[in-house]
């Protein structure tokens, strides 16, 4: 079986480079000392590609009057946004977007494209 998306990933990472992140899966809710419900997570390196998200998709998504940043990233293996039925909320990607100096953690919105070996989805902060 063709990979496309390893060769694809190959000719775009020559202009956008991948980048190494953590993948935060949720994992439900604890009750802390205080007693409030926190959300619990374990860690996952991966690795992702990033990419801007245009305007014509904002519109598309609904999402052009929302508050905060968007982006698409492309992820090897599969990843769920919320689940309520399971009682998990969304998984987070944590990593440092172009220009910045630290990482920032990023709420998986929505997973707009999943395949067998690879998914993109929607990020926002």
């Amino acid at each position: 079986m063709m990979n496309l998306r390893v060769m694809a990933n190959s000719i775009i990472a020559g202009v956008n480079p991948n980048q190494q992140a953590v993948l935060k899966i949720s994992t439900g809710s604890d009750v802390d000392d205080s007693g409030k419900v926190v959300p619990s997570f374990t860690e996952q390196p991966i690795t992702i590609q990033p990419q801007s998200i245009s305007t014509a998709d904002l519109e598309h998504l609904n999402l052009i009057n929302q508050q905060g940043q968007f982006m698409y990233a492309y992820i090897t293996g599969q990843i769920s946004a919320i689940r309520r039925s399971q009682g998990k909320g969304a998984e987070h990607v944590m990593f440092t977007a172009y220009g910045e100096n630290e990482p920032s953690d990023w709420v998986v919105k929505q997973v707009v494209e999943s395949y067998a070996t690879w998914c993109k989805v929607l990020l926002w902060r």
